[in-house]
């Protein structure tokens, strides 16, 4: 059974140091997670200026997000195998090249291919950020790094929005919807260099073989999976090919599952240590997790739906709206992971669920009654709150989530999380896409439609907050490093 061999104390970084390593590791995982979200407002110029067709558009949100969670629990294990610095400077170095390619690509299929590229570098690159942490912060130091890494994935969700209509808008060095992949080369750039420089060494003491079937297996069950739920997301009807795609990837993961077993009971390094689903906090925090980020990433993607087809309001107003969600989330994040996980334990999360489904229903009876006339500050009040709830409820999710996983499974541990993260997503804008969409004529639906059609999915996304909420008590009372 292999082991994590971390830096050697005197080689670790402190102080100032330890905290520019953070910096960079989260700021690379803020890039990648970012671009999830930020091309979709550069579809229409990418049509316009490539002649796409709608396939064609599809694929440049598609391929990413494929490409990322077909890749994840793989790039997970090449850290254990290869060194998460040496994997996290490969990937980001990746990422920063293919993002380039995006900002050059002169054709659909040109743009599609980097695309990928990008999605495969950073299912390198963001394991291994979880990894860092637990090299660079002792567990009772972890808050404060694991708050700012658990609320990366919502900030970039609500940012995105408003950072693809300013390089649009401001149209800088004329590079028009190219801006939003350049912009990433010289933070990349920069990223690598230091990185290279400050990031501490960490890797499996015995090098287990790479499980290439298991690779295999994962990615045809994944693929099989987020493929339909992706491009079924603005239909208000799923085709029937999609219902079978869905079975046949859920039996292909089982035999995955069954394969991962038999691989473990004989030890012989299995792609994904499965024996960390008996330990209590692991499968019991990855529950709340997806259950968390199914109906967030839904509240996304139909809240921009309600905001910009149905109310006509400009990226920018959108952008600006948004805005209430990452100053809420960033403010209560820190305050839930650093002041009260340490006094209150796994109550934190439960009070984050019940803010953030308070917020929810300040924007179900907000959104019942609104017209074209609607101002955009009548929204701000439920996305603020529910922010502020998102907040206290993700961040403190991942330390009392991996506490228990053993060192020498550090990286299988990553690769679970930020797996259920992907699949939660992809789930959650298919599923919330189809019930908004559903009875409606298109995707321009008139307000006194759309609104209604957004309340149901907020009620739906409390009923999943509050299945979240029972879900908790599977999680530790309290971090390791507090005694009740």
């Amino acid at each position: 059974m292999s082991t994590t061999r971390p830096a050697p104390t005197a080689s670790r970084p402190t102080g100032r140091r330890r905290t520019l390593t953070l910096v960079i590791v989260l700021l690379a995982a803020f890039m990648d997670l970012l671009d999830a979200t930020i091309a979709n407002i550069a579809l229409p110029a990418i049509r316009a200026d490539l002649g796409a067709s709608p396939a064609h558009l599809e694929w440049v949100l598609a391929g990413y997000t494929l490409a990322f969670a077909l890749g994840v629990i793989t790039g997970a294990r090449l850290g254990d195998l290869y060194g998460y610095k040496r994997v996290f400077l490969i990937g980001m170095a990746g990422f920063t090249a293919a993002s380039a390619l995006c900002g050059a690509a002169p054709t659909p299929e040109l743009l599609i291919t980097a695309r990928v590229l990008q999605g495969l570098f950073g299912a390198a690159m963001i394991p291994q950020v979880l990894s860092q942490i637990q090299l660079l912060y002792a567990p009772h130091e972890r808050g404060g790094a694991m708050a700012a890494f658990s609320s990366l994935s919502s900030l970039a969700a609500a940012l995105g929005p408003i950072l693809g209509a300013l390089l649009l808008e401001g149209d800088w060095l004329g590079l028009g919807w190219r801006s939003v992949f350049w912009i990433n080369v010289p933070v990349g750039v920069l990223a690598v260099i230091a990185a290279a420089r400050v990031l501490p060494e960490g890797r499996a003491t015995t090098r287990p073989r790479l499980d290439l079937p298991g690779v295999a297996l994962s990615g045809t069950g994944l693929l099989l999976i987020l493929y339909p739920l992706t491009v079924a997301s603005d239909r208000g009807h799923w085709p029937p090919w999609a219902y079978a795609a869905l079975a046949l990837g859920t039996a292909v993961l089982v035999l995955f599952h069954r394969y991962q077993q038999h691989l473990s009971r004989q030890n012989r390094s299995p792609l994904v240590e499965v024996s960390l689903f008996r330990i209590r906090s692991v499968g019991g925090g990855l529950l709340v997790e997806f259950l968390i980020f199914l109906p967030m990433m839904g509240f996304f993607f139909t809240l921009l739906q309600l905001l910009q087809s149905a109310l006509h309001m400009s990226p920018l107003t959108v952008g600006v709206l948004m805005l209430a969600w990452p100053v809420a989330n960033a403010a209560f994040a820190t305050l839930g992971a650093t002041v009260l996980l340490p006094r209150i334990g796994r109550a934190t999360v439960q009070t984050g669920l019940a803010v953030m489904a308070a917020g929810l229903a300040v924007l179900a009876v907000t959104s019942r009654s609104v017209t074209p006339t609607t101002h955009w500050l009548a929204f701000s009040p439920g996305v603020f709150v529910a922010g502020a709830g998102a907040g206290l409820a993700v961040a403190p999710l991942a330390q009392l989530t991996l506490q228990d996983v053993p060192t020498r499974h550090a990286g299988s541990g990553s690769g679970l999380f930020n797996t259920v993260i992907q699949v939660a997503a992809s789930l959650g804008v298919a599923l919330f896409g189809t019930l908004y969409f559903s009875g409606q004529p298109g995707t321009h639906q008139a307000a006194h439609d759309a609104g209604p059609a957004f309340a149901t999915t907020m009620w739906i996304s409390i009923a999943l907050l509050a299945a979240a909420f029972a879900s908790s008590y599977l999680l530790p009372r309290a971090p390791k490093t507090q005694v009740l």
